[in-house]
């Protein structure tokens, strides 16, 4: 099962980069709590598939480009992690930015119901509990 889940994760990544919002949605519980990058600094945390949709308003609002590169998933169980380059340009400033990171999924009878994204992937090995060297990462 949880080899299904890291092609789900997969296919998250995929439609976020199609800005595809439906195709997004449906591999999300009703009842998903996604913390973005920036809820860390105060920025809301979106719950339901409402609140998904609202949160691809404001990207597309400030963002002209923004895409996820995948470069690795690990499959750990009920969760999957996957470390990533976020590449955006900014709608009003045109600034460029390429910033490495990480998301963790946490998965229910094959939805998403918990979803973090991390600037730091240091941080989401330590709330995971694990070290990357005791990873094996999966090819994107």
């Amino acid at each position: 099962m949880s080899q299904e889940n890291v092609e789900l994760h997969r296919r998250l990544a995929e439609a976020f980069n199609r800005r595809d919002i439906e195709a997004f949605i449906k591999g999300l519980d009703t009842s998903v709590e996604y913390h973005p990058l920036l809820s860390a600094i105060g920025v809301s945390v979106y719950h339901s598939h409402d609140g998904l949709r609202s949160w691809f308003g404001q990207l597309d609002d400030a963002w002209e480009e923004l895409r996820v590169e995948p470069e690795a998933y690990f499959d750990l169980g009920e969760q999957t992690l996957l470390f990533h380059v976020l590449h955006g340009r900014g709608r009003h400033s045109g600034a460029e930015v390429a910033m490495p990171g990480a998301q963790v999924c946490r998965w229910r009878d094959g939805l998403v119901v918990f979803g973090k994204q991390y600037a730091h992937r240091a941080d989401a090995l330590r709330d995971l509990g694990v070290s990357k060297d005791a990873l094996e990462p999966i090819a994107p």
